[in-house]
Order: C-alpha cells, then sequence, then structure tokens
C-alpha cells in the first residue's frame, strides 16, 4: 500500500490519501507539519510527495517521519519546482527552494550526506533528475536506508 502526502484535490490511483483539509480525495485529515502522523511504523510500501515539500516548514521531521511510516527499502517519490523558476518563488506559501543537491545531506554516499552526517540518522539512497518544461521541476527518488 502507497500513501499519497498532501494529496490535495488530485491523488494517485490506489492509496491513502492525506492532506491538511477535508478534500472530495482525502482519506486522512492531517497536517504533515506536526508529528508524529497518524500511521503505524513500517506500514507503507512507498509514498509518493508530489508538490508539497516545499509547503513544509520543517524538512527533517517531514522526512523523517516518511522513514518512519516506509518499510524498508521502501521508496519516497517526491516532485516539487527547480529553484531557478519563478513558480518556485511567486507561491506564497512556498517556505523552501531545492536544488537536485538538496537531499543529498540524507545519502551517505554523496559529498554532503558523508560531510554531514548529523543531519538526520536516518538515512536515504538518492535519485534524482530534472523534469517538465525546461527543467521546471525536480524529481526525487529516495529507497530508505538504515540508521546511521
Amino acid at each position: 500500500m502507497f500513501v499519497n502526502l498532501g494529496c490535495g484535490e488530485k491523488k494517485v490511483d490506489d492509496s491513502i490519501g492525506v492532506d491538511f483539509r477535508k478534500t472530495d480525495v482525502a482519506d486522512v485529515v492531517h497536517d504533515l507539519s506536526t508529528s508524529p502522523w497518524p500511521f503505524d511504523d513500517e506500514q507503507f510500501d512507498g509514498a509518493y510527495a508530489y508538490d508539497i515539500i516545499e509547503h513544509i516548514i520543517w524538512v527533517i521531521p517531514f522526512l523523517n517521519e516518511c522513514w518512519r511510516i516506509l518499510k524498508p527499502g521502501a521508496h519516497l517519490y517526491i516532485r516539487t519546482t527547480n529553484f531557478e523558476t519563478e513558480q518556485s518563488y511567486c507561491d506564497p506559501t512556498h517556505f523552501h527552494y531545492f536544488t537536485l543537491e538538496s537531499f543529498d545531506f540524507f545519502d551517505p554516499q554523496t559529498l554532503l550526506g558523508n560531510r554531514y552526517p548529523w543531519y538526520s540518522k536516518y538515512k536515504w539512497r538518492i535519485d534524482k533528475e530534472k523534469s517538465g518544461r525546461s527543467g521546471e521541476e525536480l524529481v526525487f527518488d529516495l529507497e530508505k536506508l538504515g540508521e546511521a
């Protein structure tokens, strides 16, 4: 089973939709900026976080909760706007602007993850790419690894 974090008005098929407001597709109403989330440890086979992480005030606790609710080896799929685009800055509800290296701090195989291992004890393997028109979106596939 997959969870769709911040599903808004549209969720990924065959997933449990979570949003901070009641919508027609949200199965669970919860503010993802607050912990703990209303899910068991290692409950999900994967998670989608499409166009939500830029709206989260505290990114590290968000990632830690994702790590907690995912099974070992599960994947967290993140899509967000590229920091270089106008869309990244014009939305007044965006708290963060991301680059392709933003999540490297959580991957022990990267330069930043190796240099700054104390950001979180929960580790991920990061795959990333630019997509959309002219690289307007950043897409990340984070595979859950173990604790440091």
